[in-house]
């Protein structure tokens, strides 16, 4: 289940007022600090990029597209691919990263026509929506239906002790036991800031049947 049309046009105006006021700037992607950075190093450093070369990446909600700006600067090479709701938001993604790929779309209702290594989403599940719970399940099967290494998502956190009424605040424990669905695999991160977390899917479950740990991990364990 994807957002309604109407929540869809909800958004989309939400976000060409922001625009409209700050421009290119978080604040138009609803970060009223500048703490993106820290987002994008929690969904991408699991990952390994500076060790996969061409390591193709989905960034569903991209806004502007600054999450490939920060692989960038990090030295990483990585085939971007972002895709957003709101055609003026990706217009300015073109423009602040012309050799980046970017498309308008709502991938959870309409579904994805690729696979990707890595898919990745940084706050598409802020905004609340009528049925907040089943568009996050929709968001899990669909990444793991198209992610040949993994997924990440974040979210805002329910221990959050301010609350603002247009947003949604999901459950760590629900969010890790939907995640557990796709692999046994999966990380919750909830240390990094106090009201949101970042969860972590690992497709490659496979693991040393004599050692019984995860693959990377077995010289650690005593092998």
């Amino acid at each position: 289940m994807g957002m309604t049309p109407d929540e869809v046009a909800r958004l989309r105006a939400l976000y060409d007022a922001r625009l409209e006021t700050y421009g290119y700037a978080p604040e138009t992607l609803g970060w009223n600090k500048p703490k993106h950075r820290l987002r994008y190093e929690i969904l991408l450093a699991y990952w390994n990029l500076g060790g996969a070369p061409g390591t193709s990446v989905l960034d569903v909600g991209c806004g502007f597209g600054d999450l490939f700006g920060y692989a960038r600067q990090c030295g990483w090479d990585v085939t971007y691919h972002g895709i957003d709701l709101n055609p003026k938001l990706i217009e300015v993604a073109h423009s602040v990263y012309p050799d980046g790929v970017f498309s308008v779309g709502d991938p959870i209702a309409e579904g994805l026509t690729q696979d990707y290594d890595v898919v990745v989403a940084s706050g598409m599940h802020n905004f609340g929506v009528a049925n907040h719970d089943a568009y996050v399940e929709r968001t899990f099967d669909l990444f793991a239906a198209h992610a040949r290494r993994g997924f990440a998502i974040n979210f805002l956190s329910d221990r959050a002790v301010f609350r603002r009424p247009e947003n949604a605040y999901t459950s760590p424990e629900r969010a890790l036991t939907l995640a557990l669905r796709y692999s046994r695999r999966a990380v919750l991160r909830h240390d990094y800031m106090p009201f949101e977390f970042t969860v972590i899917v690992d497709r490659d479950d496979s693991f040393d049947d004599d050692m019984t740990v995860f693959r990377g991990y077995e010289t650690l364990a005593g092998r």
